[in-house]
């Protein structure tokens, strides 16, 4: 990390009220540390959006009984070696279960498997959380 540098912002007071009790809500330390958390998650906003090398997960929940599911997860994977790092599968209870993907590369060839996984049928959930190697 470099150098602190101290800014000042000039906001209205209801503003600065939500604000607040965003902090305290989500147990920031300071309005800085919430700034600075604000600040990199836009950055990495704009990584994802230009296409620069990002990293994140994606998360999924699913019945595995649902006939062919699980195959179709597979070979979607399969088309996206480069990007993924690794998968994790956790049984949540007889019925579902969670497999997390981690992926780094491309935003855009992040965003194609995300699209491809999202039309599988039968997923309850599908989630990308976004990171960036760089904040």
């Amino acid at each position: 990390m470099g150098k602190m540098t101290r800014i000042s912002i000039s906001v209205d007071e209801d503003l600065l009220k939500n604000f607040d009790a965003f902090v305290a809500e989500r147990n920031f330390p300071t309005r800085s540390e919430a700034m600075k958390n604000i600040m990199r998650d836009a950055l990495i906003q704009e990584e994802w959006t230009k296409g620069d090398f990002v990293a994140g997960n994606i998360s999924l929940v699913y019945d595995h009984h649902k006939p062919g599911i699980v195959q179709k997860l597979l070979d979607s994977q399969h088309d996206f070696c480069e990007e993924i790092v690794c998968s994790q599968h956790v049984h949540l209870d007889h019925f579902n279960c969670m497999e997390i993907i981690v992926l780094r590369g491309k935003g855009h060839r992040i965003r194609e498997i995300l699209n491809r996984l999202r039309q599988i049928k039968g997923l309850k959930n599908i989630v990308l959380t976004m990171s960036g190697v760089d904040y």
